[in-house]
């Protein structure tokens, strides 16, 4: 069919304006802007992006994937934080081992086939089908536009995208068996239906535990006597840490810091105030003052000014010193002051008190792990006093909200615009299992969640994903059983078409694990790197279950 097809658009005017449109596509859109999410790709373009059950997936399937998902759409941060790459990576694999057993039971899938679904301007996109408006002209399918689709967009031939298309149509061929027969029961539906329509509202405040951390000042011999009484607990912790922070490590130097804020907008005069200002703190560590001693008086940066300026063991690049200050930094000897220096925020004082690289054994590493521990200890427990007297002054004043008593700063004339407690909402949401909207998987909160009601509202402090949290009860809709009956069939098949998925997504965590446990599955680390990510071990596990 596509042979026949293959005539169409040979109009030279079309074809040069149709060659113009794609150049601007590639400027903005084309295969370079994957970078978008930080990808490096090898360069061997015959190195393979993982090894499945016995198969080989190439670059080339990471790239069409990578693409087909538009994953260069969506920032470097924000894929990191839903670990974008490593499930593109499981859907790969995924989408591998349910074509390999749809081959093992004898599937096949024909070019008339695979031809049929794009001259229908439709591709599968792992796992989803989806229109393809761009390989249209005037409403109908041209093969020239196809092939600048795929050349331009996707980076491959007709052939490798046919390919392509080939495996997703075998791996849809599993689905559909895998599917074949799941069904629903009315009780199954009304069961479904009540827990999605009995949904709760809260409004809650959260008390992060390391919000806290910069405020703990902590003294040498509180640290070495705590060091004394955990020793069998810090062993174990180097033990777990000692492959990623204390072997083969590349030079480092422990910093100490000092800010003169200097602000955005200053005039001459105050840019000559700060300057003389930072001048004359650095004088004073010269002439032998320490800098822990001014940096906890002051400095202007409050998330190292309880700790004396203290910014622990760093290694070059991981500052936010800047290149050209790391450079000078790292050219010091230990104890030789560096500034005052530009860097963003004002002028900086910093001092390299000491250094280290290579294997760090357990006891150069003993009292940095204690005050880390301690640190966190003290900081936990300012939290939950901090949540403590919050749920307090919630139940002295019954009559107002969490949002009338700790308001947003934009809400609040009297507020500090620093001032980073205040109520949020969860908006109404259904029961699913663990997670609560808006504050993630939270086992305990979520199990009380449904038993507040409007005569006992309040309930906490839960420690919860590093935080304290306090919530009040808002609202609690309950189910509308006259809606349910006007709704009932397309509940029912919204109910079988979310299980036939379960369905498949399970079968397909059993077998990953499968291939996984008998060491079949092998996968390209440096392609799930991200921009500006540390350098190093990548940490990922196969048979995960998707972010998204």
């Amino acid at each position: 069919m596509l042979e026949q097809m293959r005539q169409q658009s040979r109009s030279l005017l079309i074809y040069l304006l149709f060659s113009i449109v794609i150049v601007v596509f590639i400027v903005n859109f084309g295969p370079q802007s994957i970078g978008g999410c930080g990808m490096r790709m090898p360069h061997r373009v015959t190195e393979s992006a993982a090894q499945v059950d016995g198969r080989s997936l190439s670059l080339k399937d990471w790239t069409y994937a990578y693409t087909v998902l538009n994953a260069a759409s969506i920032s470097p941060q924000q894929a990191k934080q839903i670990r974008l790459k490593e499930t593109i990576m499981d859907l790969l694999i995924d989408r591998e081992l349910l074509a390999g057993e749809a081959a093992r039971l004898g599937f096949r899938v024909g070019d008339d086939e695979v031809e049929d679904l794009i001259a229908e301007s439709k591709m599968i996109s792992m796992g989803r089908e989806q229109k393809l408006p761009y390989v249209e002209s005037e409403g109908k399918f041209s093969y020239d536009n196809f092939r600048k689709f795929v050349q331009y967009h996707l980076g491959m031939s007709p052939k490798s995208f046919i390919e392509q298309q080939r495996r997703e149509l075998m791996a849809a061929r599993m689905r559909d068996l895998l599917r074949a027969g799941i069904g629903v029961s009315a009780d199954e539906v009304k069961e479904n239906y009540l827990r999605q329509a009995d949904r709760v509202n809260l409004e809650y405040l959260r008390f992060p535990i390391h919000r806290y951390e910069n405020e703990v000042e902590l003294r040498p011999d509180e640290i070495a006597s705590w060091s004394k009484a955990n020793d069998d607990r810090l062993k174990k912790l180097y033990e777990q840490r000692k492959t990623a922070l204390y072997d083969k490590q590349p030079k480092q130097r422990k910093l100490r810091f000092l800010l003169v804020a200097v602000p955005s907008d200053a005039d001459p005069d105050k840019l000559a105030e700060t300057t003389k200002r930072a001048d004359a703190l650095a004088g004073r560590v010269r002439k032998g003052e320490p800098l822990a001693k001014l940096a906890k008086a002051s400095s202007d940066d409050a998330a190292s000014r309880a700790r004396g300026g203290d910014l622990g063991w760093q290694r070059k690049g991981g500052t936010t010193l800047g290149s050209e200050v790391e450079d000078k930094v790292w050219a010091a000897k230990d104890g030789e002051l560096v500034g005052p220096v530009k860097i963003a925020g004002g002028l900086a004082l910093v001092v390299p008190e000491a250094t280290r690289e290579g294997d760090i054994p357990f006891e150069q590493a003993r009292l940095e792990i204690a005050e880390s521990e301690l640190r966190q200890e003290r900081s936990q427990a300012r939290a939950k006093a901090a949540a403590d007297a919050a749920l307090a002054k919630a139940k002295a004043e019954p009559s107002k909200t969490l949002k009338d008593l700790f308001p947003t700063p934009e809400n609040d004339e009297k507020a500090s615009k620093n001032d980073t407690l205040h109520a949020e909402e969860t908006g109404l949401y259904a029961r699913r299992g663990s997670m609560v909207q808006g504050i993630g998987p939270a086992p305990t909160l979520a199990k009380a969640a449904f038993e507040l009601t409007s005569e006992a509202p309040l309930a906490g402090p839960f420690q919860e994903l590093g935080s304290f949290i306090v919530v009040k009860f808002k609202e609690h809709m309950k189910p509308d059983m006259a809606e349910f009956e006007k709704e009932k069939q397309r509940l029912a098949d919204d109910a079988a078409q979310r299980k036939a998925q379960m369905v498949v997504m399970d079968w397909a965590r059993r077998r990953c694990q499968e291939v996984k446990e008998a060491k079949k599955i092998d996968v390209n680390l440096d392609l799930l790197r991200y921009e500006g990510g540390p350098e190093g071990a990548v940490s990922y596990e196969p048979c995960s279950p998707p972010s998204f």
